[in-house]
């Protein structure tokens, strides 16, 4: 699916979710991805694409997390990674599984 397709899908599933919830989530949509769907920005560096303090971003992206529009799928260092979730797209997505 193309970025695009992926924006008006994201946008057309969250059409219930709040303003700054929609606008967080199309940027995860249109942003470059890691093969993974992984989005490998910091929130600062996001947060600033839109305009908001980081907290802001912070709170929002940890709300739609935690609801499973978004899913951490990575760390570096103390910050977490996020791709779009099953919500947001519609696609099961299978997670590789590490070890120990």
């Amino acid at each position: 699916m193309n970025s695009g397709d992926l924006a008006a899908t994201v946008l057309r599933r969250s059409r219930k979710l709040k303003p700054n919830q929609r606008l967080l989530l199309q940027l995860y949509a249109t942003a470059h991805k890691a093969p993974n769907g992984a989005v490998q920005k910091t929130a600062a560096v996001l947060a600033e694409e839109l305009g908001w303090t980081p907290t802001l971003f912070s709170r929002v992206r940890k709300d739609l997390a935690k609801e499973g529009w978004l899913e951490e799928v990575d760390r570096i260092s103390n910050s977490p990674i996020y791709r779009l979730g099953e919500l947001s797209t519609g696609e099961r997505r299978v997670v590789p599984l590490r070890s120990a």
